[in-house]
């Protein structure tokens, strides 16, 4: 009797050790989720664009338009504010108003006449010309530092609106191989560059497609 209760538990253990190791199974099972692709974001690159301009007369642009359009491109305006040149400003800054007085009166003596003393300016400048061609306003200034007076060449910068013509689908180094005049696009005073990039684009704009993972 004693030898079949000892057997009875040896099934009874071995019984345990098999639900055990059920349960252990089940319990991995459970803990590991079931498999899924990994996505992979696909960037897709921006096609290409160059741009024309600036065309600070609206005619003209519209006709470069018309003409690029005629052969065949993508094309469409846009406006914007250029910084334009007016030219190359001389001046003398002065510490003071008397200062500026006898710069005055120095420049004149000189024989320079076209001298403007500026009322209420914070550095008290005197005109000294403006010059289109910036060589002729480095002259002036070297001939009013032989006065020994310290001049100053800016350039005159003015703001102008101004249309940019975005050509889509091609790069700026094809547009200018020669495509533009074969157009009837004269370059004279525009630029080729490539078209702005939007402010708003971010990275997550750039992404065109999700796909699994291989």
């Amino acid at each position: 009797m004693i030898r079949n209760l000892v057997l009875a538990l040896l099934a009874l253990n071995l019984l345990y050790l098999v639900w055990a190791q059920w349960l252990d199974h089940e319990d991995q099972a459970r803990a590991v989720p079931a498999s899924q692709p990994h996505l992979v974001a696909v960037t897709v690159g921006a096609s290409p664009c160059a741009t024309v301009g600036p065309f600070t007369e609206p005619l003209l642009a519209l006709q470069a338009q018309e003409k690029l359009k005629a052969g065949g491109f993508t094309v469409q305006s846009r406006e914007s504010t250029e910084a334009l040149r007016e030219g190359w400003w001389v001046h003398v800054d002065n510490a003071d108003q008397d200062q500026q007085s006898r710069t005055f009166e120095a420049l004149r003596r000189a024989g320079i006449t076209d001298v403007f003393a500026i009322p209420d300016d914070p550095k008290f400048r005197v005109s000294v010309g403006v010059f289109a061609i910036e060589a002729r306003a480095e002259d002036r200034a070297a001939q009013v530092q032989r006065l020994r007076l310290d001049a100053v060449v800016s350039e005159r910068l003015r703001d102008q609106a101004a249309v940019w013509l975005d050509v889509t689908g091609i790069a700026r180094e094809a547009l200018r191989d020669g495509r533009l005049a074969a157009a009837g696009v004269a370059l004279d005073g525009l630029r080729v560059e490539s078209c702005p990039t939007p402010a708003a684009a971010s990275p997550a704009a750039a992404v065109t497609d999700i796909i699994p993972a291989p």
